[in-house]
């Protein structure tokens, strides 16, 4: 049976519990804060002096608080389980935050923004985990819901940068936001966080922890697509404010507010795409994804005009905003029930490209100019369907294949 005929015979629905809610909810929290730190850099370099490429650690530090989480995460959950692990998560996210917005010195900030990272990682790992553990087929129907609600609030981010800057108050107030709202999360919560172990997420002491031996080959194959997946994304996001202020000229706090067409983009291509994930095989729409994703880059590429570029990155993102939702799936499902290690995995690819890709982007950029060094992003778009189009992901993996 193909991916299509077993999502046509199944018509998966989305079951929303009190816990798929939270989860939801601490998902956006990391939303908001990624959207609202990918205009905010820009600021924050020319307020500490910095170049491009030294702005580009920022990423790095972003990479290197991801890695270890994703690293790390499967231990935890084997020692306390899924549910406490997503608390944790969320308590580094507000401390690291804490030091990233309150102290101005450019070291502190790198290794903040890195705990924060790892905290939002390790959540992030566990949200992803339990979402398709408690899902089953309706999995990327409820990840894109999931993302589209963060990309949603996160719509907020660069809005709320560029109207706190031309009030005079800085990018400070935004994440402040977020900090709060983790602190909401957990409230919300409340004490009983077992539920979130679903069928794989138990303590290895227990029954019900996640499946011995290594993870298949095919998951591999899933790995290099998030690689691709998060550095277009990142790319877009984190650079696309300089692309503007470059080509089209737009001031300061236009071209960071700007960024929300790219957002907005990401949250209508999550919420409007879920649906079509019932009924058409996620494969076919991954690859159409980026087929749309590739069209807004070009249409933003080619032009020096504002309402142009704002018209491609829109069309650019609602591509981008079903590539994460579905790459992290299709990796989790070939990870043939290693759930939180297929997860953790996903975040080390994310946190290499996040790191990597922006960093090389900027170096670039001072070298040839903001433009010419964007011709990145239809490189990784080009590799990213080689990959899919090879090495297909079915809708069901068993938990023991012989791969």
């Amino acid at each position: 049976m193909t991916n299509r005929d077993v999502i046509a015979v199944a018509h998966p629905t989305v079951v929303h519990t009190r816990e798929t809610w939270v989860s939801y909810l601490q998902l956006c929290m990391w939303g908001l804060f990624l959207f609202t730190f990918a205009p905010a850099t820009a600021i924050l370099r020319d307020e500490l002096g910095l170049s491009r490429t030294v702005e580009g650690l920022y990423g790095t530090a972003l990479a290197i608080g991801g890695m270890t989480g994703g690293f790390l995460a499967p231990r935890i959950v084997a020692r306390i389980g899924r549910g406490p692990l997503m608390r944790i998560g969320s308590i580094m996210a507000i401390v690291g935050l804490s030091g990233f917005v309150g102290i101005h010195v450019f070291a502190v900030t790198l290794i903040s923004l890195a705990m924060a990272c790892f905290g939002a990682a390790i959540s992030m790992v566990g949200i992803n985990a339990f979402i398709t553990e408690q899902q089953g087929l309706a999995a990327p129907r409820s990840l894109a819901e999931a993302n589209g609600f963060a990309s949603g609030l996160g719509l907020l981010g660069p809005l709320l940068v560029g109207g706190c800057v031309a009030l005079g108050w800085g990018w400070r107030p935004a994440v402040i936001v977020t900090m709060l709202g983790y602190g909401v999360v957990e409230f919300i919560r409340g004490r009983d966080v077992e539920r979130y172990d679903a069928r794989h997420g138990h303590p290895a002491s227990q029954p019900g922890h996640e499946p011995s031996g290594p993870l298949p080959s095919l998951y591999w194959f899933a790995f290099a697509v998030i690689v691709t997946i998060t550095g277009t994304e990142f790319c877009m996001t984190l650079w696309g404010s300089d692309l503007l202020r470059d080509r089209a000229g737009m001031g300061q706090a236009a071209a960071a507010a700007s960024l929300a067409s790219v957002v907005g983009g990401m949250t209508f291509g999550r919420l409007a795409g879920a649906p079509f994930l019932s009924r058409y095989d996620p494969e076919r729409v991954l690859i159409s994804a980026f087929i749309v994703a590739g069209l807004g880059f070009g249409i933003a590429w080619f032009s020096t005009s504002a309402p142009i570029m704002l018209t491609g990155y829109v069309i650019a993102g609602t591509g981008i905003g079903l590539h994460w939702p579905l790459g992290v799936g299709r990796a989790i499902r070939a990870s043939a029930g290693r759930t939180d290690r297929g997860a953790g995995f996903t975040l080390i690819a994310s946190s290499l490209a996040s790191g990597l890709m922006p960093l090389i982007l900027g170096a670039l950029s001072d070298r040839v100019g903001v433009h010419t060094a964007f011709l990145i992003v239809p490189v990784l778009i080009a590799t990213a369907l080689v990959l899919i189009t090879l090495k297909p992901v079915a809708a069901l993996i068993s938990d023991d294949p012989e791969s």
